[in-house]
């Protein structure tokens, strides 16, 4: 309602960023110098070591069930594992398509020929292998230095838990985002069912460059606070191959790693507002990729 008084009092797209720089302002402080926005939407978990996200990271890796997988190998899994998210992306009119943390360029791979597709990735080895698919920069988001209002579409997909400053690169995609421009946002839910049930045995504590650890409610929080619209919010687990007897039943043995479930992973579909655009209720669902259709 604040929102919408000063642009009717003041008018135009600058007023709704006015009001909205000043909210983020206001609860930009710090809490004790830790880092921005920890314990009021994060829980900030110190990683082991520095990270290293090049050739070793994308190669053969060992997940929480002790599966020996090479990352460079899954193109066609990492497609049908965000079918959801590819389908509702193409459904879209098309436009200038940004992927932060682009890793090994699957998801621009999976874009329809409509997208202008660019990615930006830490990683010169990712990178490297992603810029067959679009245009990438290697660095950090705001090293790329992108145009203001620059992008229709941005994923943060499976990102921001690796981040050490959530907040900083969520300013810098509401930025790049156009008025009414999609972002869609993947990561763990740190307080799912199976993070109660399963405690130190969650499946997604498992890798230690997990540092930024984000819940549904604190999620929400953060993108309307960050001034985006949340539509809906996705927990895809019934549609995909993880949705198996065997992993049902591991979970009445809370002794073990926790299995894939529902709950496990929430993905966020959220819109840079245009001027005056009302903020509407927000659809929690499961989807399959046919119900994005």
């Amino acid at each position: 309602p604040l929102a919408a008084w000063v642009v009717r009092q003041r008018g135009g797209q600058g007023a709704v960023r006015e009001i909205c720089d000043a909210i983020i302002k206001a609860k930009a402080t710090p809490i004790d110098g830790g880092f921005e926005g920890e314990g009021l939407y994060f829980v900030r978990r110190d990683p082991i070591s520095k990270p290293d996200y090049e050739a070793n990271y994308w190669g053969m890796i060992r997940d929480p069930d002790g599966v020996e997988r090479d990352r460079t190998k899954e193109r066609q899994t990492y497609l049908q594992d965000q079918g959801t998210e590819l389908a509702f992306l193409n459904s879209l009119p098309g436009g200038r398509f940004l992927d932060v943390g682009c890793g090994l360029g699957y998801l621009l791979s999976g874009l329809d020929a409509k997208w202008e597709r660019h990615g930006v990735e830490i990683s010169n080895y990712a990178a490297t292998h992603a810029a067959k698919w679009g245009v990438i920069k290697t660095g950090t988001l705001e090293e790329a230095a992108y145009p203001a209002e620059h992008f229709d579409g941005v994923v943060l997909q499976h990102v921001i838990e690796h981040l050490d400053k959530p907040l900083q690169v969520m300013r810098e995609i509401r930025r790049i985002l156009r008025p009414g421009g999609w972002l869609i946002l993947g990561t763990p839910d740190f307080d799912s069912g199976c993070a109660r049930l399963f405690g130190s045995r969650y499946r997604l504590l498992h890798d230690p460059t997990h540092v930024s650890l984000f819940t549904q409610e604190s999620m929400l929080r953060l993108l309307r606070d960050e001034c985006f619209l949340v539509d809906h919010v996705d927990y895809p687990f019934f549609s995909t191959r993880h949705f198996t007897k065997e992993n049902l039943m591991r979970l009445f043995d809370s002794t073990g790693i926790s299995p894939p479930f529902h709950g496990n992973v929430m993905t966020f579909y959220a819109r840079k507002p245009r001027l005056e655009e009302p903020l509407s209720p927000i659809r929690v669902q499961s989807t399959t990729v046919g119900e994005m259709e």
